[in-house]
């Protein structure tokens, strides 16, 4: 993460403009951060994962799935852009005052597959945010280790590894995934 300039208060507007360069942009501690891209199996795993959550939540009309390009803010010192995110319909509601607009709040589900600039300190400061503006579930996909932290609050986390189940408990009830899938190759490769 490299940081920009530091501005008192980043508006909306400010922040969607900064997405034209292409690049993935972040606020941490009023700080304009610019993420590095991540590599093929980062991508991989969100897009597997991004696929098999959407049409769960769509299919059983429990509310929306976003991609690593949406912001959500949270005060105006931060606002993340989860690799995936889950907004039930009740919650949208709340949080997103127009379609053109940054989400003012957290989601119900945030997902963060950690890249080899990730540090998991860091992440888990940043799922600390999260849960304390309403998210009510945290996933954080280690590659590296190959296992799944599942947070239902501040640093209350289970670790799952292969042959386990991710769930959406409350959240998405009964979404079901075997962790297996997120460090499997694909079987026709």
């Amino acid at each position: 993460m490299k940081a920009l300039a530091t501005q008192k208060v980043w508006t909306d507007d400010q922040l969607l403009d900064l997405h034209r360069d292409g690049r993935k942009h972040e606020v941490w501690h009023g700080k304009v951060m610019t993420m590095a891209p991540a590599g093929s199996e980062h991508g991989d795993v969100i897009s597997r994962l991004l696929a098999e959550l959407a049409n769960f939540a769509y299919q059983h009309k429990h509310g929306r799935v976003y991609d690593g390009q949406t912001g959500f803010r949270l005060g105006i010192d931060h606002c993340f852009a989860p690799d995936i995110s889950f907004v039930s319909k009740e919650r949208r509601k709340l949080i997103l005052t127009s379609k053109e607009r940054l989400f003012h709040g957290a989601p119900d589900l945030a997902v963060e597959v950690l890249s080899p600039t990730d540090s998991i300190t860091k992440t888990e400061e940043k799922f600390a945010l999260y849960l304390a503006f309403g998210t009510r579930l945290a996933w954080m996909v280690d590659l590296k280790s190959k296992v799944v932290r599942v947070y239902l609050g501040v640093n209350r986390f289970e670790t799952l590894r292969s042959g386990q189940y991710l769930t959406g408990n409350s959240v998405l009830p009964g979404f079901r995934f075997p962790v297996s899938r997120l460090f499997e190759p694909p079987d026709f490769d």
